[in-house]
C-alpha cells in the first residue's frame, strides 16, 4: 500500500477516534448522572416501599444499563481504532 494511502487512512482513523472519544466523554458524564439517579431511586424505593417507587427505580436502573452498554461499546470501538492506528503507523515506519 502506498504511503499516501496509509496517511489518508491514518487521518480518517484519527478523526473517527477523536469523534468517538468526544462521544465517550459525553456518555461518561451521562453515566454519572444516571448512576446517581438510580441510587437515589433505589433508596427512595427501599424507604417508601410502594409499587410506584419500585417501578421508578427499575426504570432508572434500565436507563443506567443502556448507557453502560453504549459506553462499553464505544470503549471497544476506540480500542479497535487505536489498534488500527498502530497498524497504520507500523506500515509507515516499515
Amino acid at each position: 500500500m502506498s504511503i499516501n494511502t496509509v496517511e489518508r487512512q491514518l487521518r480518517r482513523n484519527s478523526q473517527q477516534l477523536g469523534r468517538l472519544k468526544t462521544e465517550l466523554a459525553v456518555l461518561e458524564e451521562q453515566f454519572g448522572h444516571f448512576a446517581d439517579e438510580a441510587q437515589t431511586t433505589r433508596i427512595h424505593s427501599l424507604v417508601s416501599e410502594t409499587p410506584v417507587s419500585e417501578r421508578t427505580h427499575q426504570q432508572a436502573a434500565r436507563h443506567l444499563e443502556v448507557i453502560e452498554r453504549q459506553r462499553d461499546k464505544l470503549k471497544l470501538q476506540i480500542c479497535e481504532l487505536e489498534g488500527r492506528q498502530d497498524s497504520l503507523l507500523d506500515q509507515i515506519n516499515s
